[in-house]
């Protein structure tokens, strides 16, 4: 009879098919806010005096699992993208990127498109905690091409390298 109760145990266990990465990907991508989710953190001068090493002035992050992955892909837990914007102190241009990730685990590992650099995405409750964990164009930081000039942070000695991105309204990650 113990037999047959673990068998049983065993059976409803591997027949659940949903796997820990496929729940966080769905908990904070294709299941939050209609598979539309935006996380987003906007720092006020107060913060930023408070804080002269840091250079973004706000970041986002977003996703939409109604559009393909450029290559045409379905989105999945295995690989999808998303966006990355940040707009810096010295400026009010927003300069935006988009973002390869696959989860791993318990965080998504992800890329900046053009070799912009690498971050992970943690997650902590309902928000995203953004870490800058390698750089592009052969720097140790994120670097994006905007319209002037290459926008960029994180770089060793900076108070750019970790940020909290709780989940923010859409309308954050659509504004111009």
């Amino acid at each position: 009879m113990k037999r047959f109760a673990v068998l049983v145990l065993v059976g409803i266990a591997a027949g659940n098919g949903a796997s820990a990465e496929d729940d966080i990907y769905t908990r904070f991508f294709t299941g939050a806010d209609g598979g539309k989710p935006c996380y987003a953190r906007y720092y006020d001068e107060p913060h930023l005096k408070a804080h002269p090493k840091q250079t973004v002035r706000r970041i986002e992050v977003d996703f939409d699992g109604s559009k393909p992955q450029d290559s045409g892909t379905p989105q999945s837990a295995a690989g999808f993208e998303g966006g990355i914007g940040f707009m810096l102190k010295r400026s009010k241009e927003w300069y935006g990127q988009a973002l390869y990730c696959k989860t791993a685990g318990e965080r998504f590992d992800c890329y900046l498109d053009a070799d912009g650099g690498r971050i992970t995405l943690i997650p902590q409750s309902d928000a995203l905690r953004l870490e800058v964990t390698g750089g592009g164009g052969g720097t140790d930081r994120i670097a994006v091409e905007g319209g002037r000039d290459f926008g960029t942070f994180g770089g060793p000695g900076s108070d750019d390298r970790v940020f909290i991105l709780p989940r923010s309204p859409r309308k954050l990650c659509d504004a111009p």
